[in-house]
């Protein structure tokens, strides 16, 4: 049972680290590089149906597509000029005004400072960016299979604090932006990589029994 639980602690950590790249930085040829040597699309560290299998393969397709064509991509759905088709913060989707830094970012960046997490990425932006999210959740995951490993009693209360922040700051209003990313993204790199992570994100949930709340979206 532990080594299975260290095994899903383990893949939910390097796909968290995995979408902290994905979301929070516009693509470049080393990173694409890495990803084709490292082979993480095809050996994907959580386990897949078997009808998401060829999501994989359609993923690792996708690195040949033209950096220039994934940067646009990018720009488009999650910076701008012009309206974002993905806004990647909460409280775009949680606050009626639909404006950066309301109270949904006041909130995760309150949970941040729970866990002495101070977000310093060398730019103003707020907090609640869904990259910056999943580097938390790396940061608790990590700190979960340090645990394990040193069979520390502590790994329960750091799944108890992935639950706890998927269910009151990711899960209420991800899969409406993860939609937006699959309806809107030109290339299959970022429509795979919504797809890819709204399993994810369901695996994160079963994993840590934490609920998908309803609440009111704006977007």
């Amino acid at each position: 049972m532990i080594e299975h639980q260290t095994q899903q602690l383990a893949g939910l950590h390097i796909a968290s680290q995995f979408f902290y790249r994905l979301f929070h930085q516009s693509p470049d040829p080393i990173w694409i590089e890495s990803l084709k040597q490292e082979s993480l699309l095809q050996y994907w560290p959580l386990d897949l149906d078997p009808a998401d299998q060829s999501l994989l393969d359609q993923f690792q397709q996708s690195l040949e597509t033209d950096i220039k064509i994934l940067a646009n991509d990018y720009a488009d759905l999650f910076v701008g000029p012009d309206k974002l088709l993905a806004a990647p913060w909460a409280s775009v989707y949680l606050t009626e005004e639909q404006i950066n830094c309301g109270q949904p970012t006041q909130l995760v960046k309150a949970f941040y400072r729970e866990f002495g997490i101070e977000i310093d990425t060398g730019e103003t932006e707020p907090e609640d960016h869904i990259g910056l999210m999943f580097a938390f959740l790396a940061h608790l995951t990590q700190e979960a299979l340090a645990a394990a490993e040193s069979n520390d009693q502590t790994i329960e209360s750091w799944i108890t604090a992935c639950r706890a922040f998927l269910e009151n700051h990711l899960l209420t209003w991800a899969p409406r932006f993860l939609e937006l990313v699959q309806e809107h993204a030109k290339t299959d790199f970022y429509r795979d990589g919504g797809r890819l992570c709204t399993i994810t994100l369901q695996q994160f949930a079963d994993f840590t029994d934490a609920e998908y709340k309803i609440v009111r979206l704006f977007r």
